[in-house]
């Protein structure tokens, strides 16, 4: 399977539009790739406000915003999210979060790695 570079580039780029909208000035964002036995992998890491738990299962609804304070010129339209698994699925991929309140976020985009038809040695 050849992934669309169209929806990757949506789903990292809400990652890293997220990750720099809620880490505070002297803050980091860290983008890192690698590849595991069944997947590509990237992974978008801050240290920003972070999530608490309570909301993990819900920020890939539509219009789900962890903090109903935020309007949207100040914290998005509550769509970023739903768009990206909603990419990631069309991708065959997975979206996995870890986020700790006052410590950061991590998002993982798991692409699945295409592996090659075995040989057939019969003939």
């Amino acid at each position: 399977m050849i992934a669309d570079p169209r929806l990757i580039d949506a789903v990292v780029n809400n990652f890293v539009s997220n990750a720099i909208r809620y880490t505070p000035t002297g803050g980091r964002v860290q983008i890192q790739a690698h590849r595991s036995r069944s997947a590509a992998v990237v992974a978008v890491r801050d240290t920003g406000i972070g999530i608490g738990p309570e909301h993990l299962d819900r920020i890939f609804d539509r219009l789900y915003r962890v903090d109903e304070a935020r309007d949207r010129a100040t914290g998005g339209s509550g769509l970023g999210l739903a768009i990206a698994r909603r990419a990631a699925q069309s991708l065959g991929a997975r979206i996995e979060v870890e986020s700790t309140p006052g410590h950061g976020s991590e998002f993982r985009l798991l692409l699945p790695c295409a592996t090659a038809p075995a040989s057939d040695d019969t003939e």
